[in-house]
């Protein structure tokens, strides 16, 4: 399915769309993270791939270029992390950078009691988001709202806490390690974790240790990411913008057959398929393995393939 005239290098191979794994320090919001890529790339069409609070730390994939079409596909991998809960304090912002609400004694919890407690937080939970979130109510951002001391009543929703690990227990301090659905809040559970025990608690320490297959060993300090830039090296830092997407089937299609795709047009691809019929998604890649579209199967169509989101220009 290959020809040699579509191994020559895309432009999603080199400088404009790439992929930058960043290990954030506790401090810069993550939009604080974008800007700065901004900068050091002279690229605007930057986004990251999930918020981490300022006060956390840890890996945020940060998408430019055309990669920031692949955003979108994160959601569908786990989260990984670890986190340090403060019992006995609760907090307006379910964390230590918020105002405290209520204070109370810690009983003398036994690890088996906290394990116990825990249980009620496996698998597929109904979760309220805090109060300081990015959720909207009403049309508008949670925090917003609890900025300006309006009253915020944000609806529970579903989560999956895949895992969930009890680590250190020194009272008042539990550490716990988690992998957890899109769209979970650990701020969310070190707070009604702190509920069920009856003395509150909040989040003073959080780490994204990763997402999907990729961890955060992988990443790069925005410090040291700054200086390569600064140094001219900048892209060679750049990580595989497939890497998130091990899991899809890939296809390395002819010149003709690329073409077609960055035109927008179906082809008949040999593409794998799961056993009870075509995968959902798949990539086209060239073969130095850098992304050229993201497929669909065509309805009607068993081995016809169309682009759903195109990475690099035609050409």
């Amino acid at each position: 399915m290959s020809d040699p005239s579509s191994d020559a290098p895309t432009p999603d191979a080199g400088p404009g769309t790439g992929l930058f794994l960043i290990d954030k320090p506790a401090g810069p919001t993550s939009h604080d993270v974008v800007q700065r890529l901004r900068r050091w790339t002279g690229i605007r069409r930057v986004g990251h791939g999930g918020t981490l609070d300022p006060m956390a730390t840890g890996l945020l994939p940060i998408f430019v270029g055309r990669a920031t079409r692949l955003i979108e596909y994160l959601g569908e991998h786990h989260k990984h992390y670890r986190a340090t809960v403060r019992l006995g304090i609760s907090t307006d912002t379910d964390d230590a950078e918020g105002a405290v609400v209520a204070e109370a004694p810690v009983p003398d919890l036994t690890a088996a009691q906290i394990e116990q407690a825990l249980g009620a937080f496996r698998g597929t939970i109904e979760q309220v988001p805090p109060a300081f979130s990015a959720v909207k109510v009403g049309g508008v951002t949670a925090h917003r709202a609890a900025r300006r001391g309006d009253p915020v009543e944000i609806a529970p929703r579903e989560v999956t806490i895949h895992a969930l690990t009890m680590g250190d227990w020194r009272s008042p301090l539990l550490d716990l390690e988690m992998t957890v659905s899109t769209g979970t809040y650990v701020r969310a559970i070190a707070r009604d974790l702190g509920a069920q025990l009856g003395c509150g608690g909040h989040v003073i320490e959080m780490r994204r240790t990763g997402i999907g297959p990729v961890g955060v060993e992988q990443a790069h300090g925005p410090d040291d990411l700054e200086a390569a830039f600064a140094a001219g090296r900048g892209w060679e830092l750049a990580a595989p913008v497939a890497g998130f997407f091990e899991h899809w089937p890939r296809v390395i299609p002819s010149a003709a057959q690329r073409s077609r795709l960055l035109n927008g047009q179906a082809v008949p691809l040999p593409v794998g398929g799961t056993g009870a019929g075509p995968a959902p998604h798949a990539l086209a890649i060239d073969r130095l393995g850098a992304p050229i579209a993201v497929l669909v199967p065509e309805a009607g169509w068993p081995e016809r393939w169309r682009p759903t989101k195109v990475l690099i220009g035609p050409g």
